[in-house]
């Protein structure tokens, strides 16, 4: 039998997850007194809680686990229904065929964007030398979505009114904010339900203006097919998101419905989780200076001059500290806290236990990657020796997990690698970031992706 909170009658262990930003807290609470798999119920609902990595191993792995939770119904709703929340089999079929789209020669066309968007970022950096401390995120933000539509659906959008006053980026937010509140709040799912709470008129209208971006672009590349005009992008590589999207469009392998949510889950991931991932190693090396001049002394002997560098494949190969730091950060910060399954029918795992059919498990990489069990007693600081091949040799091949493994990984795992180190590379050369912000006083909120209750703000000093 697997131990669980019990909960009350009618709601089981919903009341203690009413509040977002209660919700870590509370699964780490579950989790301390109960062991690392624990079942209860959310209302009627069989609900478990894992952070064994066996466990989360034998649920990966399983095409019984291949489907997500009920919770992200609220994404078909806001995002669409694309590779991010579809169920199998319609997901294994558009996985398969969208998969050349983040094949490792596609990914190498990418770094001239990569590292001239980013010298771009260095310009815009420019005004903020020195003076104090700013949030950057969404200059950051702003950066990766550039560099989403660029490489995933082949436009620049940087002259765009609404990209450049970030409405754009606030129409996102909008999006994501409500359908994480649409998760935890089942009731608000519905649309009469939002409309009563004041939540659905900014919803409706951010929707409506994300789809009108992403057809807009969708419509540009079917027009320039056209006429023949072909984008300087597509003669890199046929397999380009979206040429490889409108060519299944033109076959009647997709419907213009398959291209337009696949695109806007494309683009969503694309510039949100890379954005996170910059500025929270950004915000760690801050608080830990000592391992930022690691980092930059590194990154120095490959680029001695400041400024602007092209940064190459086989440079992004030799920084293998960054490595460390990249992997360390995503482990004391992952990009996604809790992702969701549930099972299609039992599933057996390798303790010998059996998971019923329709059980929905929440796999809690958050507390997975600060388990002291996993990662000794220093697990929730931040040290990127952990990452060094002595000390990471013996873990258990699940109990890292940034971009979640097995049958429904992320697809574009390599992709946020590969510009996070590249943009990484570029911002440590020219800045030393500083921080008046303590590691210890950092709060996560439950979310779709990781948040901040409170983010730091970093100040900028520029290196010769």
């Amino acid at each position: 039998m697997i131990p669980g909170p019990l909960g009350y009658p009618i709601l089981g262990m919903a009341h203690w997850l009413m509040r977002r930003e209660d919700i870590l807290n509370a699964f780490g609470c579950f989790l301390d007194k109960h062991g690392p798999t624990i079942f209860s119920w959310l209302g009627p609902i069989p609900f478990m809680i894992v952070s064994d990595p066996q466990v989360v191993q034998d649920i990966f792995t399983s095409p019984h686990c291949v489907n997500k939770g009920i919770i992200y119904k609220a994404v078909d709703d806001g995002a669409g229904t694309g590779l991010f929340s579809m169920n199998d089999p319609r997901w294994s079929i558009h996985r398969r065929l969208l998969n050349p789209a983040f094949g490792h020669k596609v990914l190498l066309s990418f770094l001239p964007i990569f590292n001239r968007e980013t010298a771009l970022l260095l310009d815009q950096l420019k005004p903020l030398e020195d003076d104090g401390e700013k949030d950057l995120i969404p200059l950051l933000q702003s950066f990766t979505l550039g560099i989403a539509t660029q490489t995933t659906m082949g436009s620049d959008v940087k002259s765009e009114e609404n990209l450049m006053s970030n409405t754009l980026l606030d129409r996102y937010q909008c999006i994501l904010e409500t359908m994480t509140d649409m998760c935890f709040s089942p009731w608000l799912n519905s649309q009469f339900i939002r409309q009563l709470v004041g939540k659905e008129s900014h919803y409706y209208q951010a929707k409506t203006e994300i789809r009108q971006f992403i057809k807009k672009l969708i419509e540009k590349k079917l027009s320039e097919d056209q006429k023949e005009t072909l984008p300087a992008i597509k003669s890199i590589d046929k397999n380009i998101f979206l040429n490889l999207a409108t060519d299944l469009l033109r076959r009647g392998v997709f419907s213009w419905k398959n291209v337009e949510d696949e695109s806007n889950i494309i683009v969503f991931g694309a510039f949100e989780t890379t954005a996170n991932a910059v500025y929270y190693t950004l915000m760690l090396l801050a608080m830990f200076p000592d391992y930022q001049e690691r980092a930059f002394e590194e990154i120095e002997t490959l680029f001695p001059n400041t400024g602007n560098f092209d940064v190459t494949y086989a440079d992004t190969q030799q920084m293998v500290y960054l490595d460390l730091i990249l992997n360390e950060s995503m482990r004391v910060i992952p990009p996604v806290p809790v992702v969701s399954r549930q099972t299609s029918q039992d599933l057996k795992l390798s303790n010998g236990i059996v998971i019923p059919q329709g059980v929905q498990i929440a796999i809690d990489i958050y507390h997975m990657h600060r388990s002291k069990k996993i990662w000794g007693p220093e697990a929730e600081t931040f040290n990127p020796d952990n990452f060094l091949p002595h000390n990471i040799r013996d873990k258990h091949p699940y109990a890292y997990i940034p971009f979640t493994k097995g049958i429904r990984n992320c697809i574009g795992w390599r992709y946020a690698l590969i510009s996070a180190k590249v943009t990484l590379a570029k911002l440590l050369r020219n800045y030393r970031f500083k921080t008046s912000f303590p590691f210890e006083d950092l709060y996560f909120v439950e979310d779709i992706t990781m948040k901040l209750k409170s983010v730091p703000l970093l100040e900028l000093q520029k290196r010769t």
